[in-house]
C-alpha cells in the first residue's frame, strides 16, 4: 500500500471505531426507561420556535431591501422594448449608453419565455416573459461591449437558436 492508502485506511478505520464506541455508549444510556417531563418539552419546543421565527423575520428584515426585483423605472432610463416570439427576439432600440439604467419592457406573443442577459458566458440579468403580460427588468450596465440575449425557458422546437444582441457604448 502507499501512503496516501494507509492514510485513508487508517482514517475509515478510525471513523468505525469511533461509530461504534458512540454506538455502545448511546446504547448503555439509553437501556434504562425514564420518565419524560412533557410540560418541559412543550415549553422547550414553544421556545425554540420562537427564536426560530425571531430568527426568521430578523433575515427578511436585513434582506428585504436588496432583493432584484420591484425596481421601478427611474425618469432617466433608457427604454428597449422587447417582443419575443418562437424563435426570435426583437430588441429596439438595439444600442444602449453605459452608466445610465435601461428598462427592457419586454412582451410575449405566444409561451413563455425567458429573458437573459449575457456577456460571454456570464449572466448578467435575467426576466420571465409571460404571454400578454408586460414585464420590465431596470438594470444599469458598467461596462461597454456586446450583449447576447438568450431564451432561459425551453419554448418549442427552435429555442436553442432564439438569440439576439445590443450594444451597450461610451
Amino acid at each position: 500500500m502507499a501512503g496516501t492508502d494507509i492514510t485513508i485506511f487508517a482514517a475509515y478505520g478510525a471513523a468505525v471505531v469511533l461509530g461504534v464506541v458512540a454506538t455502545v455508549a448511546i446504547a448503555a444510556s439509553t437501556g434504562r426507561p425514564r420518565t419524560v417531563d412533557r410540560h418541559g418539552l412543550a415549553e422547550f419546543e414553544k421556545r425554540w420556535l420562537l427564536i426560530v421565527v425571531a430568527l426568521l423575520v430578523a433575515l427578511l428584515a436585513a434582506t428585504i431591501w436588496f432583493t432584484p426585483y420591484g425596481k421601478s423605472t427611474p425618469p432617466n432610463a433608457q427604454v428597449v422594448r422587447v417582443v419575443a416570439r418562437q424563435f426570435f427576439w426583437s430588441v429596439r432600440p438595439a444600442r444602449v449608453r453605459v452608466g445610465r439604467p435601461v428598462a427592457f419592457v419586454t412582451r410575449s406573443r405566444d409561451v413563455n419565455h425567458g429573458f437573459g442577459i449575457y456577456r460571454g458566458h456570464e449572466l448578467v440579468a435575467q426576466i420571465q416573459v409571460v404571454p400578454g403580460k408586460e414585464s420590465t427588468l431596470v438594470h444599469t450596465f458598467s461596462e461597454p461591449g456586446v450583449y447576447t440575449i438568450l431564451c432561459l425557458e425551453f419554448c418549442g422546437v427552435g429555442h436553442a437558436a432564439m438569440r439576439a444582441s445590443f450594444a451597450v457604448t461610451r
